[in-house]
């Protein structure tokens, strides 16, 4: 009986003690080797994959989505002024072509990389779930903010007059102050469909 009691009592201080107790920040980190393994597609129609050798930011983009298209010079002035971070815009789905993706390129004069991510398998694995949406992840795998890139559009179809709120800038120099926090918004925009 003692010796079952022993082993009870043992269970329990096991689960108690030494269990993790940081879970939501093992919730929040990204294998750079599930990473790689993902295959998306540049505008010339070659495979590859996001690497983390720094910082990067991941935006879901799409070219129909008007939010999207007012943020791109936002976007373009960030990655300007953080080149010490990788900016990837990623096209979910197969209802984009390289072609409008090109276009939407040289439209708005983007300088960062623009990748399609046909069957989803990224977006799937970051839980993007909207477009325009953010996720900073940092050299060490670990995502330090996902979400808005800023207040501007309070739900969808209103925006504000004024921006009280840069999520994704703020991000930007939380990551390179050092600071390993985990932030996170809800973000608005045209949802990523099953196509």
């Amino acid at each position: 009986m003692r010796l079952i009691s022993f082993f009870l009592s043992l269970s329990l201080f096991s689960v108690i003690f030494l269990h993790p107790k940081n879970t939501e920040a093992q919730e929040h980190i990204v294998s750079a080797k599930e990473l790689e393994a993902i295959k998306l597609i540049n505008l010339q129609g070659k495979q590859l994959s996001l690497t983390l050798k720094g910082a990067i930011v991941v935006v879901f983009l799409s070219p129909e989505c008007p939010l999207c298209k007012n943020y791109l010079p936002t976007l373009k002035k960030l990655q300007g002024a953080n080149p010490q971070v990788a900016f990837y815009g990623i096209f979910p789905g197969k209802s984009y072509s390289l072609k409008e993706i090109n276009d939407l390129r040289n439209e708005y004069n983007i300088n960062f990389a623009l990748l399609k991510d046909s069957d989803k398998k990224l977006s799937a694995h970051l839980s993007a779930t909207t477009t325009p949406e953010v996720v900073v992840i940092n050299k060490l795998g670990a995502i330090t903010y996902r979400g808005l890139i800023d207040n501007w559009a309070s739900s969808l179809g209103k925006k504000r007059l004024v921006i009280t709120e840069r999520y994704l800038e703020d991000a930007l120099a939380d990551l390179l102050n050092g600071k390993q926090t985990f932030k996170e918004t809800s973000p608005i925009g045209c949802l990523i469909n099953d196509i």
